[in-house]
């Protein structure tokens, strides 16, 4: 069964903006509706707005694609939140009694409600939650106090606050892509909804979403989130390190990460095997160097902030990998390398709580549209008109293998989107190189045609010095004659 609501989301990461829009079914499955994608890396650095009119028309031509695929018109978005400068902190609030006393919910939302209003200094408060409770400076900690008497009771909170400039900027985008934000939701926590268990939150483990340009780490113990920071790294950077030290294209090297990742690690030949690039041979290792020193100094931090949480030595679950990011070639190992205390990491790609996602030719399975997906899940308010379905939505199981059915995703994980955007790209620098190779030719024509001008004069001056000099040796000859 289907319901009537179709939720929007629109997620601004570093590498590119992205849309889709679906439906939750009543057995909380995903019916996916439409996806679009365009590049953002002209736009967005660190999944932070630079350049607001680029990302406004960006948001627009997603918008765009988006109606085009529903036939209907979108009216607001939901908005996932994950941007260097998204960070966690604890605040603390006491609150002291005349005499003993129970402690009610009231004065547990009074206590929250005062957490609430601290302000702090350039950034925006995104989400509070109460953590663990401190009962007349006794040493054992409460989790839910009602209940309890006392003469003085210390909450403390965690806070989730963003850098408020890139709030504000975000804000700006959507404004005069002239898009309503219904809500905006803090993409690690509703990521971390979508693939952690209550056995990994109670446990203790670390969520690493692994981007193309920041790398997020969430702590969980005890069931709650203890800390959140998103580093300025990501694989992007492993990237333009192979193009800039290799000397080749930024797509030539993505598809070098991408297939052959750290292969120093996999104890096997293919690390002295070589390769032609651009004319020249460069060897497995070399390419697995480049990865293996960028990739290490980005893990070295995802566990310098897992050390700073505090909660590093108690995290029984070990560390959960996701992100475009996680699919590095023997990305775990390197974890194991340098962190011999935990688990061996495991690689999530897809949800595995709370919603299954029904439909296999939506799916990228990288891990890359996690964060996106679990914003839509996690909509509740309509953000468009029903579009109209498909004739195909009404055949008979046994009838729809008659429809051949586009497929957003080509057997290289590249989305139809791209594939089209690549296409043209292609086509366009295909008429480039076109006019080009015409004007050069046109040019050597005209240097030909200057040249045989030149050779021609040259010839005319000549003939002309010749014929002169015939004349002069002619007069000359018939002036001895006559002498």
């Amino acid at each position: 069964m289907e319901n009537d609501k179709v939720i929007v989301a629109i997620e601004l990461g570093s590498s590119k903006i992205s849309g889709i829009a679906g439906q939750i079914l009543f057995d909380g499955s995903l019916k996916v509706l439409a996806y679009a994608g365009v590049p953002s890396s002209s736009c967005i650095r660190h999944g932070a707005v630079y350049n607001l009119e680029k990302t406004g028309n960006a948001i627009v031509d997603v918008i765009n694609r988006l109606e085009a695929t529903l036939s209907t018109h979108i009216q607001k978005v939901y908005v996932g939140y994950n941007a260097k400068g998204l960070r966690s902190v604890i605040s603390k609030v006491a609150h002291t009694f005349d005499e003993e006393t129970v402690v009610s919910q009231e004065v547990l939302d009074d206590m929250f409600d005062q957490c609430s209003v601290i302000e702090y200094d350039g950034y925006v408060n995104l989400y509070q939650e109460s953590q663990e409770y401190v009962v007349d400076n006794k040493r054992a900690t409460e989790t839910d106090p009602m209940g309890v008497a006392c003469r003085k009771l210390e909450g403390n909170y965690l806070n989730i606050l963003l850098k408020k400039q890139v709030a504000d900027y975000i804000a700006q985008c959507f404004n005069m892509a002239q898009v309503e934000i219904v809500d905006g939701y803090v993409s690690p926590m509703v990521q971390a909804d979508a693939v952690l268990t209550d056995d990994d939150r109670q446990q203790g483990c670390a969520l690493v979403d692994y981007g193309a340009d920041t790398t997020t780490v969430s702590v969980y113990k005890n069931g709650m989130l203890r800390y959140l920071r998103v580093i300025p790294l990501g694989s992007a950077l492993i990237t333009r390190d192979l193009s800039s030290i290799l000397k080749i294209e930024f797509e030539q090297a993505e598809r070098l990460k991408c297939t052959y990742g750290l292969c120093n690690l996999v104890g096997s030949q293919d690390a002295v095997e070589s390769i032609m690039l651009n004319g020249k041979s460069v060897t497995l290792k070399e390419i697995s160097d480049i990865i293996e020193a960028r990739n290490e100094e980005i893990v070295r931090n995802v566990l310098g902030q897992i050390k700073q949480s505090g909660f590093g030595e108690v995290l029984y679950a070990g560390i959960i990998l996701t992100g475009g990011g996680s699919q590095l070639r023997n990305l775990e190992k390197v974890f194991e390398q340098l962190n011999h205390t935990m688990r061996t990491p495991r690689i999530m790609t897809e949800p595995t709580c709370g919603v299954t996602w029904n439909e296999s030719r939506w799916r990228l399975g990288d891990g890359s549209q996690l964060s996106l997906l679990s914003v839509m899940a996690n909509g509740d308010e309509s953000c468009c008109e029903l579009p109209k379905m498909d004739a195909i939505d009404n055949l008979a199981p046994e009838n729809q293998d008659q429809v051949i059915q586009q497929s957003l995703f080509t057997d290289n994980g590249e989305s139809a989107q791209e594939e089209r955007d690549r296409k043209e790209e292609e086509e366009r620098k295909e008429r480039e190189a076109l006019q080009a190779q015409m004007e050069a030719q046109k040019a050597a024509e005209e240097e030909t045609k200057k040249s045989n001008n030149r050779t021609n004069r040259f010839k005319s001056w000549y003939n002309s010095f010749l014929n002169a000099s015939e004349t002069f040796f002619e007069d000359k000859d018939d002036n001895n004659t006559k002498n």
